[in-house]
């Protein structure tokens, strides 16, 4: 018996532990050096001013050490860093809260949205960058509003273990026409976005991989949208649906606020293949605070909450 044991132990493969990461969107509010912020809650002399290196410094730790992200698409940066160029614009205070996470971190913004920018916020000890690229997106109109103020952000991400990468996907982030009503602009949005997803000549022009190359895809964003609340069509969420999409929530059947007076307008989507496989399941996570914290909270961090998913590291298969 003890010999049958044995052998049953060394047939069996050994099992490797694949890692795990945080990623999300965390709508900031108007990170920025010249702008206050509060708007449409506060108004006039109840705005906030910009934030004070100490405010920045809760900020950078909040990051770290609270939400233990890897990489996030931040919202709503000001291209104010003295540094910057149109080719590669900086924001002054999030330079500041990338030296106070250390030098392990690094960002990029988007080279569209005046001071309401998309950027890409990350650890390089635990993300490889491979591209990152605006979609390309001309003026178009629905509802008498363009649908894309600044343009979606695409970001071909590795996951590193150990330096060594692995895994890689696209990241894309969104920040739709502002006001929940505008339900036939953001549904148009998401239209062109899928669209060029899928276009061969769309991601060759990008210098991405195409679909045969890359079907692994994970859209977040401050989509303005509420729809998913909706009894019957629910417009952009039904759309990501059809196209073969998961919209990422909690176990339970009420989706939580993702902003302070209560809207459910942050939202991560996913590609059906990669459920259960890299996006690991109750996961998903608003990092909202009590209805009585929630000034406060805005003060220093924002009016949005982050929303963030854990992905697993495992060897690339594309």
């Amino acid at each position: 018996m003890r010999f049958t044991v044995m052998v049953f132990a060394l047939l069996v493969p050994s099992v490797s532990f694949a890692e795990e990461f945080r990623i999300g969107v965390w709508n900031i509010e108007k990170l920025s050096t010249r702008s206050k912020r509060g708007f449409p809650e506060w108004k006039g002399d109840k705005q906030v001013d910009p934030r004070t290196d100490a405010q920045l410094k809760k900020v950078a730790n909040y990051i770290r050490d609270d939400l233990k992200a890897d990489a996030l698409m931040l919202i709503e940066i000001d291209d104010d860093g003295p540094d910057g160029t149109s080719l590669k614009p900086r924001s002054a205070q999030l330079d500041f809260i990338e030296s106070e996470l250390g030098d392990n971190w690094d960002y990029y913004l988007g080279r569209t949205g005046g001071d309401l920018r998309i950027g890409f916020l990350f650890n390089k000890n635990r993300i490889k960058l491979r591209k990152i690229v605006n979609l390309t997106a001309n003026e178009f109109k629905v509802a008498d509003e363009d649908v894309y103020d600044r343009d979606p952000l695409f970001v071909h991400i590795s996951l590193l273990e150990n330096g060594q990468p692995q895994n890689d996907f696209l990241f894309v982030g969104l920040h739709l026409k502002s006001q929940q009503k505008f339900v036939h602009n953001h549904m148009a949005a998401v239209a062109k976005l899928l669209g060029d997803l899928g276009s061969k000549t769309v991601r060759e022009d990008l210098r991405l991989p195409t679909l045969s190359e890359e079907n692994e895809i994970i859209v977040v964003g401050d989509m303005n949208d509420g729809a998913i609340e909706r009894n019957g069509f629910k417009y952009m969420f039904d759309y990501f649906e059809g196209v073969g999409y998961d919209h990422l929530g909690p176990d339970s059947d009420a989706y939580d606020d993702t902003r302070v007076n209560g809207s459910k307008i942050d939202h991560i989507f996913v590609s059906k293949n990669m459920i259960g496989q890299i996006v690991k399941p109750n996961t998903f996570k608003v990092h909202g605070v009590p209805n009585s914290k929630r000034d406060n909270y805005r003060k220093t961090y924002s009016d949005h909450f982050p929303v963030t998913v854990e992905v697993s590291s495992q060897s690339d298969n594309d």
